[in-house]
């Protein structure tokens, strides 16, 4: 099995980035994140050494499968960590936020959201959730190790969404995770997917081009939409070429697939243990994944919620290109 190279990060300088900061919007990033973009680019702009430029150019055009760029700011003044996804009405947030819709701008890609995933929050908290709250099984949930998937799994690739009649919009380009707290070190978990899929023979990687896999909406994505019979795997999308959507426990061989489709993806899955690179996310870490490229998942976070428990910020992103179903009515991030 191939080793996976981590990818090097950026480590912002502090005078610089305080400099940067003084120039960014004063507002909540959840409300303007479009029409603020050139500005939030300018802005994380002047925050990058001229060798973090390159990193960043490096990433856009997929020559790396993730970028962490390390911010280091003052987080003192947050909130608790809050119980539920919408975001907090609070501001020690704001410039760190405003710092990502600009890393996102500078790598070619605006962000988006979905109106049927927790109501098409720009920003969405990945929190541990109380048991009285939720119940059991979603509190659990909330906590123990989770397995790898690519966000919006039975969503259309670009290429299936430009042939027209799909209900909702094109699968995140870019996964953003965003570091508050993480006073565990909890890892995130990101394996390429170009390397496991070198574990397939070709009839294999045949199957998962093939019309063999039925795909069920993910649990946040409030959808009854079940993509029947459909690839998990397609290697012709206009950037980067190869993409892939996958979930554990949501995607399985539709009835009458072949057996290669089955083998597959039991093979895909095996090669992605191998591949795990543990990337803990700590306060003023921005970290871009390229979503439909990279498989990502998490450890365990521990016990305990609210206070001072491990707190991330997560929103999606289309590269520049990438065409959706606006949202009647919604702000122009929001996408059916």
């Amino acid at each position: 099995m191939p080793a996976v190279e981590t990818p090097q990060g950026i480590v912002l300088e502090p005078g610089r980035l305080a400099a940067a900061l003084a120039t960014a919007p004063d507002e909540d990033p959840c409300i303007r994140p479009i029409e603020l973009r050139d500005r939030a680019r300018a802005m994380a702009g002047t925050a990058l050494a001229s060798e973090d430029m390159t990193s960043v150019r490096h990433f856009a055009h997929g020559l790396e499968p993730w970028l962490v760029v390390r911010a280091g700011m003052d987080l003192s003044r947050l909130p608790p960590t809050p119980l539920d996804f919408p975001p907090v009405q609070n501001d020690a947030w704001w410039p760190l936020g405003w710092l990502t819709v600009g890393l996102m701008a500078l790598a070619g890609a605006r962000l988006v959201s979905y109106a049927c995933e927790n109501g098409g929050d720009a920003f969405v908290n990945l929190v541990a959730r109380p048991e009285e709250d939720v119940g059991a099984g979603p509190a659990e949930r909330s906590r123990k190790a989770m397995r790898g998937h690519t966000d919006g799994a039975s969503f259309p690739f670009p290429s299936e969404f430009a042939a027209g009649d799909e209900v909702h919009s094109p699968a995140p380009d870019l996964l953003v995770l965003v570091g508050l707290r993480n006073p565990e070190g909890t890892p995130t978990r990101l394996a390429p997917v170009s390397l496991a899929l070198k574990n397939l023979t070709d009839e294999e990687l045949w199957a998962m081009e093939g019309p063999w896999f039925d795909i069920a909406p993910q649990a946040t994505f409030d959808t009854d939409r079940v993509r029947v019979g459909a690839p998990i795997l397609s290697r012709r999308e206009p950037r980067h070429g190869l993409s892939m959507r996958f979930s554990h426990g949501r995607v399985a061989p539709s009835h009458g697939a072949p057996a290669a489709a089955g083998i597959a993806l039991r093979r895909f899955k095996e090669a992605l243990a191998d591949l795990y690179v543990e990337v803990p996310i700590g306060p003023g870490d921005v970290c871009l994944i390229h979503n439909r490229q990279v498989i990502h998942g998490r450890a365990a976070t521990g016990p305990g919620v609210g206070g001072t428990t491990r707190w991330l910020l997560r929103t999606y992103g289309w590269m520049d290109g990438t065409l959706g179903h606006r949202q009647p009515g919604g702000p122009p991030h929001c996408h059916r």
